[in-house]
């Protein structure tokens, strides 16, 4: 079945679940995991045994060779193709996985019908699959208990007697406020007040996902409508005016492992990102030593006299009632921080786009921030080792590259062009439209000491240099891609913003140290 090009978009809500549907709910979703797992294990021994073909493993190795040197991509696209050709013939394909899987899912039938084992279970297997072949994953990965977490059912191709696609979804099908999925009805929390609601359910609904969320003391369940439609744009009840109202103009953005720099005609800031999710490791730390001691109580068997965990055959571990609470705690602990951490980019996103409908920001992998430096120093002033981590920790309490998927997503949804994202060459942190020079700086230098002799904060500057970037000319190496005469007709003001923001965060309690202040 070809994708889908129409308008899409979710609206996720609640389920009123009595105890009943949810272990009947816990036992699906753990059968899913099985037939996800059964089909991965038997793709995985098909595509081992691919590799150990001579021709395919010459042409993984020369192609790899091409990657690294970038030289040749006549010959890359033919090893492209040969490779693919090989993948079909061993029936490593999205169809390929749809067909394997009708092999181990008809035992189940009672619970996992057609619509959910291949269009969702065998769909999500394949993407695992193709990340590995196609992208930048190195292994898929088997779920464990309890990680695989949502289902979903297929679009009804037919249509009713006026010629227009059946609403609802296949297998799991939404009908009156209902959820229907094999013998299961579970009610749906609706509010009639809310026009938001109303107005998206008034839209065909493709296909329904049920979804499971940790909860303080038990699991929630959710369901996700995929709706035939763009989001609808929200407005305040009582006056009919705009929620999030978009502005006009450029912003420039530039993006930190916690921060996020941005300028525009009507204000300029620097913020931390998700500065509401809390410190969680002492309390991770405190739990983990719980769950530690209660497994070797439990287990010790499979611990040896001295501590070390045996090795050489495979454990099995007995969880206590106690271990299955700390579990919980610990699991909803994440969740909790999680969620905080969306609600807050969703609301600065709704913010950046009341001020202008174009975004610049360099193109930056954020993973790459994450990663430990490879080459081993040692220091000059210690003589010992330098510490080989960077930003993993920050990346992972702030997400910064989640919220431009964010803010993406909602230009994408409004109508409006994507991010622009320029290429790092533009060296935003180094140059200085006063004196039109790039000047290299060290990573720890937060201040830029301007010819006219002030101290500029170096994120703001960036940001307020991608503001006036011109992207006519970013592929041009002659000619600097900065529209100068608005950079020397804007500076007055932008300096003005920039000495507000500063006082502002010099007020603040506590700034981390990027900020330099």
């Amino acid at each position: 079945m070809a994708k889908s090009t129409s308008d899409t978009c979710c609206l996720t809500l609640p389920l009123l679940t009595e105890k009943w549907q949810e272990d009947r709910l816990e036992k699906r979703l753990e059968l899913a995991r099985q037939i996800y797992n059964t089909l991965l294990r038997y793709e995985w021994k098909k595509w081992r045994k691919l590799q150990k073909i001579p021709e395919y493993r010459q042409i993984e190795a020369r192609s790899k060779e091409l990657y690294e040197t970038k030289d040749s991509p006549a010959e890359q696209k033919a090893l492209t193709q040969e490779r693919q050709r090989l993948l079909k013939a061993s029936n490593l394909t999205e169809y390929g996985f749809k067909d394997d899987i009708k092999l181990f899912y008809k035992h189940f039938r009672d619970n996992i019908g057609s619509a959910v084992a291949v269009h969702g279970i065998a769909a999500q297997a394949w993407t695992a699959f193709h990340k590995m072949l196609w992208g930048s994953g190195r292994q898929v990965h088997f779920k464990r208990k309890g990680d695989f977490c949502s289902v979903q059912g297929s679009p009804i191709t037919s249509k009713d007697k006026d010629g227009n696609p059946i609403s609802g979804g296949n297998e799991i099908r939404y009908r009156n406020g209902i959820i229907e999925w094999k013998g299961l009805s579970l009610r749906v929390k609706l509010d009639p007040r809310n026009a938001y609601e109303t107005e998206m359910l008034s839209h065909r609904i493709k296909y329904c996902r049920i979804i499971r969320k940790t909860g303080k003391n038990k699991n929630r369940y959710y369901v996700q409508l995929i709706l035939q439609c763009k989001p609808v744009i929200k407005t305040d009840p009582h006056t009919g005016e705009l929620r999030h109202p978009v502005g006009h103009g450029v912003v420039g953005l530039d993006l930190g492992p916690q921060t996020l720099a941005y300028v525009s005609d009507k204000e300029s800031n620097l913020v931390l990102l998700a500065d509401r999710v809390e410190d969680i490791e002492h309390q991770k730390w405190l739990l983990q030593r719980k769950l530690d001691r209660s497994r070797r109580a439990t287990n010790p068997e499979n611990y040896h006299a001295d501590g070390t965990i045996v090795r050489g055959k495979k454990l099995t571990h007995h969880k206590s009632k106690r271990y299955l609470k700390l579990q919980r705690e610990l699991a909803y602990l994440h969740a909790k921080q999680a969620d905080i951490r969306k609600r807050q980019h969703m609301e600065l996103a709704n913010h950046l786009l009341s001020l202008g409908d174009c975004f610049i920001v360099e193109d930056n992998r954020v993973s790459a921030w994450a990663r430990r430096a490879k080459e081993t120093k040692i220091s000059e002033k210690t003589g010992r080792y330098q510490k080989k981590k960077r930003f993993g920790k920050s990346i992972a309490n702030r997400a910064p590259a989640m919220l431009l998927t964010i803010l993406d997503t909602k230009l994408t949804s409004l109508g409006l062009s994507k991010l622009e994202r320029v290429p790092t060459s533009i060296r935003a942190s180094q140059y200085n439209h006063l004196s039109d020079a790039y000047e290299a700086k060290a990573l720890g230098q937060r201040w830029n000491h301007m010819p006219d002799g002030r101290l500029i904060q170096r994120d703001l500057y960036s940001a307020f240099l991608l503001q006036h970037v011109d992207l006519t000319k970013i592929d041009r190496k002659d000619t600097l891609p900065y529209h100068r005469d608005s950079l020397h007709r804007d500076y007055p003001h932008f300096c003005v913003q920039h000495d507000l923001v500063i006082k502002t965060l010099s007020q603040t309690h506590h700034t981390v140290s990027s900020m330099g202040l």
